[in-house]
């Protein structure tokens, strides 16, 4: 993978991070303060969502899926460090009550675990047709 890819994919995931950081300011209270079941609808939805990402800007960017821990490492770190001051100010920035960080963090941590399993699945050496 090039230096310039790099620097593109790092782009699209610092973009794709500050999308869902405003969907969480406006939307956080529906998805993480009414209660579990619509906790777990939400980090579902986040884990489909961040593996449909992942797939469709390998395609659109020709990554062969060998790269593609590479490129969701790339695609996840503007959005990790992001989270750190996110969450470090979480009631100033989100909105929400400070005792819904905690379960705020546990559905990024879930997502960021399932982009990771989805990618390295995506990388596996044996492919079958």
């Amino acid at each position: 993978m090039t230096r310039r890819e790099m620097i593109i994919l790092g782009l699209l995931g610092f973009g794709v991070w500050l999308n869902g950081a405003v969907m969480f300011r406006f939307g956080g209270t529906m998805m993480f303060e009414s209660g579990p079941v619509a906790l777990g609808l939400s980090g579902l939805a986040i884990g489909v969502s961040v593996c449909v990402l992942l797939r469709s800007i390998m395609s659109w960017r020709k990554v062969a899926p060998s790269e593609a821990v590479a490129a969701a490492v790339i695609l996840i770190l503007p959005g990790l460090f992001g989270d750190v001051a996110y969450i470090l100010n979480f009631s100033l920035l989100t909105g929400l009550r400070p005792e819904t960080a905690g379960p705020f963090a546990a559905v990024l941590i879930f997502g960021t675990a399932v982009l990771l399993a989805y990618a390295l699945w995506l990388a596996r050496t044996v492919r079958i047709p």
